[in-house]
């Protein structure tokens, strides 16, 4: 391994500091990595001649449309490898399998697949931060371990076949659609500041603006808009949430290591 190309997706930083502390695993063994926000990659231009990494949250016990899109439409390779670490808060059971079966059709060399735990930012009513801060980083510490077993060749990466009906449920639009009439944010309008780094965030271009934000009907909830606002303009009537992000908007719009 001499090159790798890490396609992210972080919805509010927990994913892309276990990118960015894998990165640094990899570089101090002498390794080129190069970032790819994921949401803003065509899949059919990635390069198959470095080692492919990809790394996205887990939603719905599996994970959200555009990143299934984004590896259902992978072109054909030539025992191409790739490793995935995905971030959650409880548990998934609709990823590993099913995407070493996608991979696998598609002439890829499945390497290695790690679930990392970190804090959950769905909607949460409170934040304990301390607590938080013990999960980040114990999450950045197995981190660290799983790039080194990747180095080191110990990377595991199961067959699942149960995953691919788990998969099912985060794979269909109905689930979606669900979510979104259980679920709607609204926008404060006197609480906005007309910054539009909600518009910028969003991996969906969901949101677009006439004189304030304007919700459309696209939403995946990774909880951008919502947990960066920075007025708090956004929210969802009739709950009392908190907001919980690792990093800053602009290093997730422009990340470096």
């Amino acid at each position: 391994m001499r090159e790798v190309d890490f396609y992210f997706f972080s919805g509010t930083g927990n994913t892309l500091l276990v990118v960015k502390e894998m990165t640094k695993v990899f570089k101090e063994r002498g390794i080129q990595v190069t970032l790819h926000r994921l949401e803003k990659m065509n899949p059919l231009e990635v390069n198959l001649n470095r080692v492919i990494g990809l790394a996205f949250p887990v939603a719905v016990q599996g994970t959200y449309p555009f990143i299934w899109r984004f590896i259902e439409s992978l072109p054909e390779a030539d025992n191409t490898e790739v490793f995935i670490v995905d971030t959650l808060a409880y548990q998934s059971g609709g990823v590993e399998g099913v995407i070493k079966h996608i991979l696998t059709r598609k002439g890829y060399r499945p390497i290695a697949f790690r679930e990392i735990i970190m804090p959950s930012n769905l909607l949460p009513r409170r934040i304990n931060a301390e607590k938080n801060k013990g999960k980040i980083r114990k999450g950045l510490e197995e981190a660290r371990r799983y790039a080194t077993d990747i180095l080191e060749g110990r990377g595991r990466w199961r067959d699942d076949p149960v995953s691919i009906l788990i998969s099912k449920i985060s794979r269909s639009e109905k689930t979606w659609k669900l979510f979104r009439r259980m679920i709607s944010f609204k926008v404060d309008t006197d609480k906005c500041s007309n910054c539009k780094l909600c518009i910028q965030l969003c991996p969906m271009g969901n949101i677009s603006w006439n004189k304030y934000p304007v919700f459309d009907d696209k939403c995946v909830f990774c909880m951008r808009c919502i947990s960066m606002c920075p007025t708090r303009a956004i929210h969802v009537p009739g709950k009392k949430i908190e907001r919980y992000h690792a990093v800053t908007p602009m290093e997730l719009l422009n990340p470096t290591v």
